[in-house]
């Protein structure tokens, strides 16, 4: 007996060492589960969860575990599958904000509304938290929406929307749509133009206004509202036809009831400094792609006496400042006439023309320009310096600006600046604005030779010399000759409005650090509100969309965009796939009821979920499901932008907060360059 006791001692001392190995083993399965989950093979990993799962005797490993798999299952609209681990979690975690959070948005897609409401009410509990305990309290608005109907809805919602800024537009978007099941759609309305306040990229609450306008018999907003959908989606059949359909009952000049800007002079009276800087050509009105847009005609207006050029039979006339001429492609003559400011037609070609003012740096102003085959470009009134070319084209012309790189920086500094007047952030963006051009004008960025650089934000937008500010111009000044550089290679200099915390490079703005990524972690994360201190986000937090942002998407319209080329049929399911380390997401597998579609790169993924409006690629999306289908999806977002090169709207918090000078705040977003004076 006693040589038996001592042999199983012996087996179980040699053993243990094997065992302690398998659980390390266990613990590396965990992390190769979350690795192939960013890797974007979400069903490897969910196997790997489940043998950690079933195999491991570690709380906090099995409690890790379970909750990433429910999120997984979540995400992929197996709410049944992912209720039954949340249950697992709750035993082990009885108390644990997450698995009754969790629960309730399982449970509301199962349509068990009243246990949904009463999970999201006990997670209310057990936080104190406020971004938590907020969006406990949206989940369980939502819930009763079900049980008590809407105005009990309503009420639980405006506490979200009185008190919690960072679901503003989607609160005040389902106050909206619980008003009009009461049958209150003037309010409806007012609430859904809030939304759009709040997050002027939600197009779900877009749709949503034109739907209502259009109910309500206000036919000039609701064409408005259908034309601003139609020219963000232009593949969209039901905006085109309902923005046809309306057409009839708006009285006046089309383009003069939207949103381009319109102006009667030039506001630039002398002609801008005629610097000897690096000379470039711009595309005007280009599209998304960097592509001018085709021009039928337009009117101008020189601030100094001109002259026109044929670019065949050399100079033809001259003009005087002041006055109004115009340029129009006849279609029935399949010619080019230029009329003088008296409506007389003063030439006619099949030729180029360019205007060149006679003083160097004499500004031109574009007015009216009739675009009507452009979507998604800016139709505004445009104020160029130096000269314009109107050059042929079949069946109209390009309009390219040959100026110089500095006259493009103010307005562009303005622009991205949005009014704001810190003058070290708007020197940063002076510098990084002239790397970014100069740059781009020595290099070949377009297919056509015929110009450098263009107008939209293939390149960096230009609205015109009308958008610069006292402020801008004076960075510009300040700042004059200045680029990044290392050695004698430029700066990428690139832009994006909001990092939310970090560039994609890694530089810090005072953000909540990311966990180690998992399917759950990196969801908990987006739940989260903005931290205290961060750069890039204002005082005023009822702008904070631009930082930390949900929308509410129906798969009607992600399914329309995605059947145009890939037949999906009926919206199952959004999965993420692949995601960059810092969560970004690189692939989304779409699958419905006809088929299956992998969306890759954020482009794709952006044009499929709001028609180029996402504000970011990094987020979260869950779908919450009426029946067998989604109703819509959940995206919670971080950031604006692709998170490259400088945040606008930290450099303003670096220059604000932290009293940081421009160079500062270079050095801190570009690291690896320098600030040179090149004359």
């Amino acid at each position: 007996m006693i040589k038996r006791k001592t042999a199983l001692l012996c087996l179980t001392l040699l053993a243990a060492p094997a065992l302690l190995r398998g659980e390390e083993d266990l613990a590396k399965i965990y992390a190769d589960a979350s690795a192939q989950w960013l890797d974007g093979r979400p069903e490897d990993a969910a196997g790997s969860f489940k043998y950690v799962v079933y195999r491991s005797s570690d709380q906090a490993l099995n409690a890790a575990a379970l909750r990433d798999l429910a999120a997984l299952f979540s995400e992929s609209g197996k709410n049944a599958e992912a209720l039954a681990y949340l249950l697992k979690g709750e035993i082990l975690s009885p108390e644990d904000f997450y698995i009754h959070f969790e629960k309730g948005w399982n449970l509301l897609s199962l349509e068990k509304f009243q246990d949904a409401r009463a999970a999201f009410e006990k997670s209310s509990m057990l936080t104190a938290d406020q971004d938590l305990a907020s969006q406990a309290r949206f989940g369980q608005a939502i819930a009763e929406a079900e049980l008590a109907g809407p105005a009990a809805a309503i009420e639980g919602l405006r506490s979200v929307y009185s008190r919690y800024p960072y679901l503003l537009s989607p609160a005040a978007q389902l106050i909206g749509a619980n008003l009009e099941r009461l049958k209150k759609r003037p309010h409806a309305v007012n609430f859904i133009k809030e939304a759009l306040t709040y997050d002027p990229r939600n197009i779900q609450a877009e749709i949503e206004l034109a739907r209502l306008y259009e109910d309500s018999d206000f036919y000039l907003p609701a064409w408005q509202t259908y034309y601003t959908l139609s020219d963000l989606d232009p593949k969209e059949v039901f905006f085109s036809d309902k923005e046809k359909k309306l057409r009839k009952y708006v009285k006046g000049k089309l383009d003069n009831l939207l949103y381009w800007a319109r102006m009667a002079w030039p506001s630039h009276k002398a002609a801008v400094s005629a610097d000897k800087g690096v000379k470039t050509k711009v595309g005007l009105y280009a599209d998304r792609a960097g592509v001018p847009s085709l021009v039928k005609s337009f009117s101008f207006i020189c601030a100094t006496d001109f002259e026109l050029i044929d670019g065949r039979l050399g100079r033809i006339l001259s003009g005087k400042a002041g006055m109004q001429w115009s340029v129009a492609y006849d279609e029935m003559n399949r010619v080019y006439e230029i009329r003088d400011s008296m409506g007389s037609a003063a030439h006619t070609t099949n030729n180029s023309v360019r205007i060149a003012p006679k003083t160097p740096g004499g500004v031109v102003l574009i007015k009216n320009p009739e675009l009507p085959e452009a979507h998604g470009v800016n139709r505004g009134d445009k104020e160029v310096a130096g000269e314009l070319l109107a050059l042929v084209k079949d069946k109209g012309f390009w309009l390219i600006n040959e100026t110089t790189v500095e006259t493009l920086v103010s307005p562009a500094v303005a622009q991205q600046a949005d009014g704001s007047k810190m003058a070290e952030q708007l020197k940063a963006l002076a510098v990084t604005a002239r790397t970014r051009l100069t740059r781009l004008a020595r290099m070949p960025s377009h297919e056509s030779r015929e110009y450098h650089l263009c107008d939209s934000s293939h390149c960096l937008p230009f609205a015109g010399l009308q958008a610069e500010s006292t402020a801008s111009a004076a960075a510009a000044l300040a700042t004059k000759g200045e680029l990044l550089m290392a050695g004698e290679s430029l700066a990428p200099a690139d832009f994006h409005r909001a990092c939310g915390g970090f560039t994609q490079s890694g530089i810090g703005d005072g953000g909540r650090p990311l966990p180690r990524l998992s399917p759950f972690s990196f969801y908990a994360h987006t739940l989260k509100g903005p931290p205290d201190g961060l750069l890039c986000l204002a005082d005023d937090k009822t702008t904070s969309a631009d930082v930390y942002w949900t929308l509410l998407l129906e798969p009607r319209w992600i399914e329309s965009r995605l059947n145009r080329s890939a037949k999906v049929g009926y919206l199952r399911a959004l999965i993420p796939l692949a995601r960059e380390p810092n969560g970004r997401i690189k692939a989304l597998r779409a699958e419905g009821t006809a088929g299956t579609a992998v969306l890759e790169g954020a482009k794709a993924i952006e044009a499929a979920l709001g028609a180029g409006a996402l504000r970011s690629n990094l987020f979260s999306i869950r779908p919450v499901y009426k029946g067998k289908y989604p109703a819509y999806f959940i995206v919670r977002g971080i950031g604006t932008g692709d998170g490259v090169g400088l945040c606008v709207l930290g450099a303003r918090g670096l220059a604000e907060d932290k009293a940081a000078n421009y160079r500062d705040i270079l050095t801190h977003y570009f690291p690896l360059y320098k600030v040179r004076t090149v004359r």
